[in-house]
């Protein structure tokens, strides 16, 4: 990985010679395709990795011209059957290599792993499917290598020929898969952007989870070439957020609609000081009250045939925050109907709280969906690992309403935003602790992109487009903005893979635009407002370093402009510009570092370049 800026010395003329660095619909709107003529960049030489439902690895979108795969690996995490193999160091799940990929392709056989939903192939086809089916639907980084890792499965039907798949969620081995790619890439020596496309609300949605933590300390500040991205959630459009403030001896009666009578989690997030007693009614009865738990160490669970109740002081929640906050977390598993969460103030210093449903539900008739009727506050729908301080977290907004099917059917997306508007599922800020939480916006309803043909989402053709061949079908929701953003940050990467998350957060807010949707940026509903892959990249090229060279008795002394402190430069010298030698390496403390070659000329012409190792 090295950025290069030659420069050449003669001894009767100076010359600077100039640096090397050279969806469709939703490419356009996001200027990716102006910024690949202008930059050059298509993700070559930058891995992609996707953590989601798995991948149809055997898609030609995601294979090289000679049939051989553009997967470096894979990990599926829901299958343990390889945990003990020997290339296998995390103990959990099984790893593909790329070997084992191309030896399947070449035989025609199948691996275990799978993506039976089609979630994941969609995904990987909006970052960076190659086009190899169709051009005109190829992705967005369409030379990155890609990683994939399994990191969750579904309840997914039977269908054609293909057999069900039975849910998995194990949130404890997303630091796992996050160790996964950071190896892949030392080993492959490449930066890397990672995408873990999922996300609800619930958890304490404020950056200090222990997911939250173990993010941070893989990505941000002073770890080049690292990249996280998860998007806000799908959990907008319907009020899935209650506030509000108990007092002293006081009560608080929050009102729940369940509109469907799948299990309902009812999560609500509260001061370390404060005790709050609860009363819960349901359609069948009134339960309780149950009195607080102790300040520390504290827990108390409950259930009865409509719920399952948990309490758990600050110091003794599953999800191990660093606030102390309390937590209240209730399963609501009986019938359809109404039901209440009284709080009442047994101790109480702050009194504010913050509550989430999963799931919102909100594209459900309003009789159908989930929701508060009380203590409504919009917005603080950004999922927990979503809430990290150095994640990237983007939202959707509407760039086509309308397609025609593969059988020729006109079809409309409506009632769900206008183009330009936000999707009004997506998730918003701001976190529970204040912050905007949303850091741009990006096209992902509707997208068309790569579909698996054996997978669920392949089984309606209604959503699959007249010119896609039956490879190509629509994609929606976060989960398709997602994908976006992770597929302009490698383009970013490539430029300079040296690039820090802090840097590329810094980048994607300075460069989005605003318009008459938007309105101000930065707010809690677009962030810094819609992405721009051309004016990100033409940020990101201001970051890579900028060379001047000086002669004095046939000296050369090579300054570089914008250098990054405590980053490594090494200075090299070349004749023919084939053969390069280091001769100096020095790290920088400011933004400017000078260079001097400790040998004067002798010959007619030197060559210089500067690389960052």
């Amino acid at each position: 990985m090295r950025l290069r800026l030659p420069l050449a010395l003669c001894l009767t003329t100076l010359t600077l010679f100039p640096s090397a660095f050279a969806m469709d619909q939703a490419r356009v709107e996001t200027r990716v395709d102006d910024a690949i003529a202008r930059f050059g960049v298509t993700g070559k030489g930058v891995i992609v990795a996707i953590l989601d439902r798995g991948i149809d690895y055997r898609n030609n979108d995601f294979r090289n011209p000679d049939g051989s795969t553009c997967i470096a690996a894979m990990f599926d995490l829901t299958d343990d059957s390889g945990s003990n193999a020997p290339s296998n160091p995390y103990g959990i799940g099984t790893i593909y290599s790329r070997q084992q990929i191309n030896d399947a392709l070449t035989a025609g056989t199948n691996l275990v792993t799978r993506d039976a939903l089609g979630h994941g192939t969609s995904t990987a086809g909006i970052a960076c499917g190659n086009g190899s089916n169709l051009w005109k639907y190829r992705g967005v980084a369409y030379n990155a290598t890609m990683v994939v890792v399994k990191i969750v499965a579904e309840n997914v039907p039977a269908h054609d020929a293909q057999p069900a798949e039975t849910a998995f969620y194990d949130p404890s081995r997303i630091p796992v898969a996050i160790n996964f790619v950071r190896d892949q890439a030392q080993a492959l020596g490449m930066p890397a952007v990672m995408l873990l496309n999922i996300g609800a609300s619930g958890g304490p949605m404020d950056g200090t989870s222990s997911l939250c933590q173990s993010l941070n300390a893989a990505v941000g500040p002073g770890i080049p070439g690292l990249v996280f991205v998860t998007g806000s959630s799908d959990d907008g459009g319907t009020p899935n957020h209650a506030a509000g403030t108990v007092t002293q001896g006081g009560t608080a009666d929050i009102s729940i609609h369940m509109g469907n009578p799948a299990p309902l989690i009812f999560n609500l997030w509260y001061d370390t000081n404060d005790q709050f007693d609860v009363t819960i009614s349901t359609p069948d009865g009134v339960f309780g009250p149950y009195p607080s738990p102790d300040l520390t160490f504290g827990f108390d669970s409950q259930s009865a045939a409509d719920f399952q109740y948990y309490h758990y002081s600050g110091d003794f929640t599953p999800y191990q925050n660093t606030s102390g906050k309390r937590e209240i977390y209730v399963s609501l598993n009986g019938p359809s109907g109404d039901y209440t969460i009284s709080l009442s103030g047994a101790n109480v210093s702050s009194g504010q709280f913050d509550a989430s449903l999963d799931p919102a539900r909100f594209w459900d008739d309003l009789a159908d969906s989930n929701y508060f009727t009380t203590f409504v506050v919009p917005g603080s729908t950004v999922w927990d690992l979503g809430s990290a301080a150095n994640n990237i977290c983007p939202n959707d907004y509407v760039h086509r309403t309308n397609w025609v099917d593969i059988d020729g059917i006109p079809r409309d997306h409506a009632g769900q935003g206008n183009i330009g508007e936000l999707w009004e599922g997506t998730g918003i800020g701001p976190t529970y602790d204040g912050r905007i939480g949303v850091d741009v916006s990006a096209p992902g309803d509707s997208v068309f992109t790569t579909y698996g043909t054996n997978t669920y989402w392949a089984t309606f053709r209604f959503n699959e487009i007249q010119d896609g061949n039956g490879l190509y079908g629509r994609a929606s929701a976060t989960s398709a903005a997602n994908p976006i953003v992770t597929g302009i940050i490698a383009l970013l990467l490539q430029m300079n893979p040296k690039l820090d998350a802090a840097m590329v957060k810094q980048i994607l807010q300075q460069s989005a635009r605003a318009d008459s949707f938007t309105g101000a940026v930065p707010n809690v509903q677009w962030g810094y407002g819609k992405v721009d892959a051309y004016a990100a990249l033409t940020l990101a090229q201001a970051t890579l370093p900028l060379l001047s060279i000086a002669v004095t008795n046939h000296q050369a002394q090579i300054t570089v402009h914008q250098a990054v402190a405590n980053w490594q430069y090494v200075l090299q010298t070349s004749t023919n510009l084939t053969a390069w030698s280091p001769i100096l390496t020095n790290t920088a403390t400011t933004n400017t570092l000078s260079m001097l070659d400790p040998n004067p000329a002798t010959d007619k012409t030197r060559f210089y370049q500067v690389i960052i190792p």
